[in-house]
């Protein structure tokens, strides 16, 4: 019996030890987890504060700090510079204090909790033992590090060094100071590949790519490196910030230009995308091949609302090329809202000079695409009204609006072509047109504002008027149509 009891106490005890172990090893889990990350400036004051669990590390500093070429103890502090380096484990805390004292001389003391202890061999072999990973994981000596590792190593050492670094914040740092650099042209690919690997952080590498565009986008190799950078932000609103601050910069050259608006085609927002395009469209110097490669870009964004106004603001420029306008054309394909589609149709009859064979593609966009004979009547009255047609656009726009449904819009656009200095031809094709028309009131409206020309004409374009009048049921409106050309 007292065996078994026994065995029962030492069962009971395991099971207790299994649990509190248990217990205690997800406390210590959780310590582990709960791990945060501090940076600030301000006033010329840095700190740095990491907390994981019991253990914290804080760092302060004040000044310019020169590394010994080990990076395991200070070499130099500018005259108002001090460093306070605090790390506290388990409640046991450790410090280190080193002060300027003027005229190169440092003032090192260590501390052990509240007591302060010998700087020699403690003091200097814990710094020794932290600050490599210090400088790895903050901005702390950056500076003189990076002008140190250059001039061993040119930019391929410091690229190398960037991924030793811990932190976004820290190896943007690393990057700005690098292409501060006088970097060879050739080195450039491969400095902007490497930060873009090393920065995880959206708005750090969009930073440091915004700051150095004109840099970063100086050579083919470079650009196409910078291209794969901006690539790799998924932000579509940092994304847009570094190709609206390239854009600013170089709009002036479409090599450059053509690889930012690359870049820009992978935004993933249709608002973003626009803002980079017509920050663009903002610039003085924009080469008809960069409004090209922009007018081709815009196919990217599916809103109608959205990509209608790059388009308007496309056609605000200056004497816009042919080129451009069959471009504009092709991205109005892609179009399904009658309203944004032909407020560009208009735009670009009131705004530019369309070539004959842009006239056809225009016209017969609004033949296969859009729906609506109110809005599609309106872009062929503005075409008409706004352009010179050649023969054979002006038969093409007037059988096209002969073809809409309403006979109130079709009568309106031939009214209206009607009201021109008409040739023999030009007459017979309106006349022709008139074909669909399938109401006696509007077909009079037509051949009665054509009376006066048909008059006087030959006598194959007056019985082209008669057999168009044939078409009239009804003998008030037949006999006001025969009458006006007696």
């Amino acid at each position: 019996m007292n065996q078994f009891r026994k065995l029962n106490g030492n069962l009971l005890l395991i099971i207790i030890i299994l649990i509190c172990g248990r217990g205690f090893a997800q406390e210590e889990t959780a310590s582990k987890s709960e791990s945060s990350s501090e940076t600030s400036s301000h006033n010329g004051v840095n700190r740095w504060k990491n907390t994981s669990g019991l253990n914290s590390f804080n760092i302060e500093s004040r000044g310019k700090i020169e590394l010994t070429e080990d990076d395991k103890d200070i070499k130099s502090l500018s005259n108002d510079g001090y460093l306070e380096i605090t790390k506290t484990v388990f409640g046991s805390k450790r410090a280190i204090v080193v002060e300027s004292m003027g005229g190169g001389k440092l003032k090192k003391e260590y501390y052990e909790g509240r007591t302060k202890m010998e700087w020699e061999p403690n003091g200097k072999n814990w710094l020794a033992e932290i600050l490599p990973e210090i400088v790895r994981s903050t901005t702390l000596g950056a500076e003189g590090r990076v002008n140190r590792i250059f001039a061993k190593g040119g930019s391929g050492a410091v690229v190398a060094e960037l991924s030793n670094l811990k932190g976004d914040y820290t190896c943007a740092h690393y990057a700005k100071l690098l292409l501060e650099k006088n970097i060879p042209s050739s080195e450039l690919a491969n400095v902007i590949s490497a930060v873009a690997e090393n920065i995880e952080s959206d708005y750090y590498l969009s930073s440091v790519l915004q700051n150095n565009a004109d840099k970063l986008l100086s050579t083919p190799d470079a650009a196409n490196a910078f291209l794969t950078g901006t690539k790799k932000i998924s932000s579509a609103y940092y994304k847009s910030v570094v190709l609206k601050a390239a854009l600013k910069k170089l709009s002036a050259s479409p090599a450059q230009v053509k690889i930012i608006l690359q870049s820009a085609a992978t935004i993933n927002s249709d608002y973003y995308l626009s803002v980079v395009l017509t920050t663009l469209l903002e610039q003085k110097d924009v080469k008809d091949e960069s409004l090209n490669e922009l007018i081709l870009v815009s196919k990217n964004i599916p809103s109608d609302y959205y990509r209608t106004q790059v388009l308007s603001k496309a056609l605000e420029r200056p004497g816009i090329s042919k080129e451009a306008l069959k471009n504009m054309v092709g991205a109005l394909g892609g179009v399904n809202s009658d309203y944004y589609k032909t407020n560009v149709f208009n735009s670009m009859a009131e705004r530019s000079v369309m070539e004959p064979d842009v006239q056809i593609m225009v016209i017969n966009l609004i033949k296969e695409s859009v729906d609506s004979d109110y809005y599609a009547s309106g872009s062929l009255k503005n075409i008409l009204e706004h352009q010179k047609l050649s023969e054979e656009s002006f038969k093409l726009l007037v059988f096209v609006a002969g073809d809409l449904s309403s006979a109130n819009y079709a009568s309106d656009v031939l009214r209206t072509a009607s009201k021109n200095d008409l040739s023999k031809e030009q007459l017979i094709n309106i006349l022709n047109a008139t074909a669909n028309i399938n109401s006696d009131h509007y077909l009079t409206e037509v051949l009665s504002s054509l009376a006066s020309q048909v008059r006087s004409s030959d006598d194959a374009v007056k019985e082209a008027y008669r057999k168009a009048g044939k078409k009239i049921n009804s003998e008030t409106y037949y006999g006001r149509a025969m009458k006006a050309i007696d």
